[in-house]
């Protein structure tokens, strides 16, 4: 079964209003990385295919030195997926990773939790255990999808696997859609292997807790909003008034920036 409040929730708690900054800063242009330490970290862990915890933190008091000890001590016990980097917000010297994140007016100390491509997958103000740090891993698919949800980008996440029914048809509208230049630059196509076990905490925080039968295809929007879920065959009219109807002022396209009046 399907529970769209639930995964809306989750979509909202991970991407959706992490502070006042617009999510458009995750990719605004940014400093040569060899003056800026923390954006040096972040290239050292995407290549190393590791999560990369930024400690973010405004003064060295108490507070600071309690959370940082446990974002190290989570990590450590994590090494072989996960690095950290502490970065104090005054200093000149990291603006570049600050404005990159956002983060100048945030509650502090935070911690992001990076996956290898780039995602926030979690985060994490003044107060934090050890646990939730060791919890913010997510499976590939859940990365891919909040990257792409971060950048501003319409979601089609298509389940299907060799096992399930109606898979060529369930991807008959996701092709014309994404072939339709109103509409293909912004939106991507992630695919998710239900039998795959990696994926299992994913589809079971959508709600999917029993065997898939017959292919899923969903329809995700920025911040995290489930427009659409189709089981079985699609068709690109079908996918498109899904889109214009939940998107207010989407019109008949999608700009790369988001929904917007297409051309």
């Amino acid at each position: 079964m399907f529970h769209k409040k639930r995964f809306f929730a989750l979509m909202l708690a991970l991407v959706g209003a992490m502070w006042a900054a617009p999510i458009s800063a995750v990719t605004a242009q940014e400093p040569p990385k060899a003056l800026n330490r923390g954006l040096a970290a972040v290239d050292r862990a995407a290549n190393a295919n590791k999560y990369l915890f930024v400690f973010f933190y405004r003064q060295d008091d108490a507070q600071t030195r309690s959370m940082g000890e446990i974002v190290k001590s989570a990590t450590n016990a994590a090494s072989s997926r996960a690095d950290t980097v502490a970065i104090s917000i005054a200093d000149p010297s990291e603006a570049g990773i600050v404005s990159k994140f956002g983060v100048s007016k945030a509650p502090m100390p935070l911690v992001l939790a990076l996956a290898p491509n780039g995602a926030i997958v979690a985060n994490f103000a003044s107060n934090f255990t050890k646990q939730q740090i060791l919890d913010s891993f997510v499976s590939p698919s859940m990365e891919t999808l909040l990257r792409s949800l971060q950048q501003g980008r319409l979601v089609l996440l298509c389940v299907q696997n060799g096992k399930t029914r109606l898979n060529s048809e369930a991807m008959n509208g996701v092709r014309e859609l994404k072939s339709d230049q109103r509409f293909g630059q912004a939106t991507d196509v992630i695919m998710v292997d239900p039998g795959q076990p990696a994926e299992r905490p994913f589809l079971t925080k959508l709600g999917m807790t029993d065997p898939i039968a017959e292919a899923m295809t969903l329809m995700i929007a920025p911040p995290g909003s489930i427009i659409g879920s189709f089981k079985g065959a699609t068709d690109k009219n079908q996918l498109v008034a899904t889109l214009t109807s939940a998107v207010s002022g989407c019109g008949t396209g999608c700009n790369a920036g988001g929904c917007g009046v297409g051309n």
